[in-house]
């Protein structure tokens, strides 16, 4: 037992008896009582028991592969869902081969259930990526072009898989006929909207029957080809072997047709396809045959379970079957136990049972309830108020409770210091937001949803300066400036994500709902600019002087959720909206503004913002334009704000802008730069417009501006 540390409490030296002693004579008392009760009605009702509890046990079992395999299906339905929303957000373009085999590659390694992971063009190529049963990886592209030695090229890569990477093996070329268009997969998802299932047999490396997940793929209103995401049946045979049931018990997937899904464990049938059952030799699949003829089942007709016992010569039940309907292609999952392995010698052993411990009925019972309460139940209800402070981070509640019960006196310890070890540990996340995502009931794995969020950045402009100003002092002042962000976004009822530097990145609308969203984010924006005028004094005064803070605020909709791998997660927002809001931030500089806002903000915040309209711009990396405000206020602190006629000149100015009006709003400009005093965008803008004197846009120009750089 570890050593309590400096300020830790010192636990109590006495003899302490095993927690396992104590539920064994808490068990036994059970158990005694129970067989003191029942004994009398055993006799006369052991066989419809016995019956009732087998078809309990097959409900169950058939309920747990039932689950196993909707579980194998919603993950690829997952993946292939994830895969879809990267190419359409053209996060990854699936022209980018290196991005496109890493993406995946890393979906396959991620998922062990799928084999699968391929894209079809309306070209008949192919490109998919194959994980086999020996858990090897390989890389299969097929191209077609026109005749040549390489006109139908089959490129075969394999990978080995080693701890943290993988291995390449060796590459193999050959020529193919297989085209993904004569696919049924590629051709229902093709003709269809939605995703979709098919059963496919034949790959680009051979005959390999499976069932598909697929899906069209279209980026910005252009067709590209069909996603696929496979699951080989052979895999999902070798787990139905695997699978325990009982010690003679076996289950089964049946397809129309009376069509039974097998593996090699079956009699030698071939591996992984389907196979009539009545072809395959085995006692429980004679049983299944048994069972369809004697209740007349209709495998594409059954609505609910069905429990069957089939009988032997004896007048004995034999088998237990239990049919199970599954929602996928009519196929329907059967377990068979036989009857040896559920009943055995249990009267025979009740009754022993009963003889031998009648005595002690009264003794145990009333030994078992004095030892549970007082050295179980009573440190346990301690110990289980105690988890519930660490589960909301209220460390310091957790104190030593000293127990007789040695694993219990131990548990209590090892929470302490746990609580000790947390406080320390919680510096380095955001406690709230880990509260927050337990409250809500968000499970620790990788896993997101799209939601719309209002993201927010900030920037502290001059910071290069301030390093070589106070080299000494930066970790401080960065510091200080952090902890100041932080509480704003905190106050405003946000989330902070990250730290990039000098930068923060919150979000808004997650995980907690929040329907003004929009709005508290930019009242956080405006709170983290007049916070930091209050603080970028300590800043100048160290030399920095042209220190700033630059804010970007952008809302819509993203995917939000735990990204990362399974051992290191981060719960963050990735998407366009989130790009834009960071681009906008990059923006304030070329604008002279001190926060931009996306107009997906300004049309979710309504008329509670006072902003001015700075221009359409088509930010770096997208090709759209968007317009971007300046964020001046609120409706609420409108009055502080003074005259706002040069809001209405500027957009008068830009309304020329628009219309090509280049003399007319460079004069509005000028206007608005007089009426303020100096105005950055109106600079700006004027000196656009004299460029646009000397060479006009061309004739299709909407008024955008392309920002050629981040």
């Amino acid at each position: 037992m570890t050593e309590p540390g400096p300020g830790q409490p010192t636990p109590r030296r006495f003899r302490r008896l095993g927690i396992g002693v104590v539920l064994t004579l808490l068990l036994a008392g059970i158990c005694i009582l129970t067989a003191a009760l029942v004994h009398e009605s055993w006799q006369r009702t052991s066989d419809r028991n016995a019956s009732d509890l087998v078809k309990e046990i097959n409900n169950r079992i058939a309920d747990t592969v039932a689950g196993n395999l909707q579980q194998v299906l919603t993950n690829a339905t997952a993946s292939e869902e994830a895969l879809r929303t990267v190419f359409f957000q053209d996060v990854i373009r699936i022209t980018n081969e290196a991005k496109r085999e890493f993406v995946f590659l890393s979906l396959l390694q991620s998922q062990p259930s799928i084999s699968w992971v391929a894209f079809g063009w309306p070209s008949g190529n192919f490109f998919g990526a194959r994980k086999d049963a020996d858990e090897g990886i390989r890389m299969v592209e097929v191209r077609h072009g026109p005749p040549s030695p390489y006109a139908d090229l089959l490129r075969v890569d394999s990978y080995q898989p080693i701890v943290g990477d993988i291995e390449f093996l060796n590459r193999d070329l050959g020529s193919t006929a297989f085209r993904s268009t004569d696919q049924e997969w590629f051709q229902a998802a093709d003709q269809g909207k939605a995703p979709i299932w098919t059963e496919y047999a034949q790959t680009p490396i051979g005959e390999q029957p499976g069932i598909a997940i697929s899906s069209k793929l279209t980026v910005y209103g252009h067709y590209l080809g069909v996603m696929m995401v496979g699951i080989d049946l052979d895999r999902l045979a070798r787990f139905l072997t695997a699978l325990k049931v009982t010690r003679h018990g076996r289950a089964f997937i049946l397809g129309p047709g009376n069509k039974v899904l097998s593996a090699g464990a079956i009699d030698g049938t071939t591996v992984g396809g389907w196979h009539d059952l009545a072809s395959i030799a085995d006692p429980l699949a004679g049983a299944i045959q048994r069972a369809l003829a004697e209740d007349r089942i209709d495998l594409g007709n059954m609505p609910a379970p069905r429990n069957v016992a089939v009988m032997g010569a004896m007048a004995d039940i034999d088998d237990y079957v239990t049919f199970t309907p599954l929602p996928f292609r009519h196929w329907v999952i059967v377990t068979v136990i036989p009857s040896e392995d559920i009943l055995g010698d249990i009267p025979a052993a009740t009754r022993r049972l009963y003889m031998l411990v009648v005595g002690l009925v009264a003794l145990v019972s009333i030994a078992g309830a004095l030892v549970t309460h007082r050295l179980i139940s009573r440190p346990i209800g301690g110990i289980a108020e105690q988890m519930h402070q660490i589960q909301h981070f209220h460390l310091e509640g957790v104190i030593y409770r000293p127990s007789r019960l040695k694993e219990l006196d131990d548990l209590s310890q090892a929470m302490r210091l746990m609580a000790n070890g947390l406080s320390a540990f919680r510096k380095y996340l955001p406690a709230d937001l880990v509260e927050t995502l337990i409250r809500e009931g968000i499970e620790a794995k990788p896993g997101g949803h799209t939601q719309a969020l209002t993201v927010l950045f900030t920037d502290l402009a001059g910071f290069t300066g301030l390093t070589e100003a106070a080299p000494e002092r930066i970790v401080e002042i960065l510091g200080n400036h952090l902890e100041l962000m932080s509480h704003v976004v905190h106050r405003h009822a946000g989330n902070v994500d990250k730290f990039i530097g000098d930068s923060v990145m919150a979000f808004w609308n997650a995980p907690k709902a929040n329907p003004k969203h929009a709005l508290s984010a930019c009242k956080a924006a405006l709170d983290c600019r007049d916070a930091f005028r209050q603080s970028a004094d300590q800043m100048r005064a160290l030399g920095a002087s042209k220190v700033g803070l630059r804010i970007g605020v952008n809302s819509g909709q993203v995917l939000v959720g735990n990204i990362g791998s399974d051992d290191r997660l981060n719960y963050t927002a990735i998407g366009d909206a989130v790009n834009i809001a960071s681009r906008l931030e990059s923006l304030s500089k070329r604008y002279g503004t001190d926060i931009l806002i996306g107009e997906a903000t300004v049309a979710e915040a309504g008329d509670a913002l006072v902003v001015r309209r700075v221009d359409k711009v088509a930010v770096y990396g997208r090709r759209g334009g968007i317009t971007v405000y300046e964020l001046l206020g609120t409706t609420e602190t409108r009055a502080t704000l003074g005259d706002l006629a040069w809001v209405e000149r500027y957009d008068a100015g830009f309304e020329r802008y628009l219309a090509r009006d280049w003399s007319g709003a460079i004069a509005l400009f000028e206007a608005t730069e007089q009426q303020r005093g100096g105005d950055a965008p109106s600079r700006h803008m004027i000196v656009r417009c004299r460029g646009y004197l000397d060479q006009p846009p061309p004739a299709d120009w909407d008024g955008t501006d392309m920002a050629e750089s981040k």
